[in-house]
């Protein structure tokens, strides 16, 4: 079975693609704001060019994050529709799978053959639209706190596969 780690990690990553791009926006205010002060300890940092290039700087990360929001958007309105219901309660509202499955009404091993069947229909909505895992991974390799989302992702899917050997 294929472990999807780039589709686990941006749906749960979607629910604070919101926050983040409001944090931005006021990094943005505050950037500009303290601009201003010009005392000379701060001239280096305060420079017009310094502070222009940290705002393009902080709006290309933003469209980036909004860009990311739409993306998985499509993909899950592109899902069949109970697919996208488990995946946005497993990824995005943290839900456990004996809570899904129940909700469901559909046994564990069926929630979890779902769960592999949805998984890999939102991959392939991002593959469609042009998002296979090298471009999703160059995309976000300056967001450190989707990596960080990612590589818990991939340290879990390889003590998984550790445990699947042993046994």
């Amino acid at each position: 079975m294929t472990n999807y780690i780039w589709c686990k990690t941006i749906l749960s990553a979607y629910s604070n693609l919101e926050k983040m791009t409001e944090s931005i926006d006021k990094l943005v205010n505050k950037r500009a704001l303290n601009s201003v002060y010009m005392g000379s300890s701060y001239f280096s940092i305060n420079n017009v060019s310094f502070v222009a290039d940290k705002i393009i700087e902080l709006s290309d990360r933003k469209v980036r994050l909004i860009n990311l929001k739409i993306l998985t958007e499509t993909a899950l309105k592109n899902c069949n529709q109970k697919h996208a219901e488990i995946l946005i309660e497993r990824y995005v509202d943290g839900d456990k799978a004996q809570e899904i499955a129940d909700r469901h009404s559909l046994s564990m091993r069926t929630y979890f053959r779902r769960l592999a069947s949805a998984e890999s229909e939102f991959s392939s909505n991002l593959s469609i639209m042009g998002y296979d895992d090298k471009k999703i991974s160059q995309y976000l390799s300056t967001e450190k706190w989707i990596s960080q989302i990612y590589r818990k992702f991939l340290m879990q899917e390889q003590e998984d596969f550790c445990c699947q050997e042993v046994l």
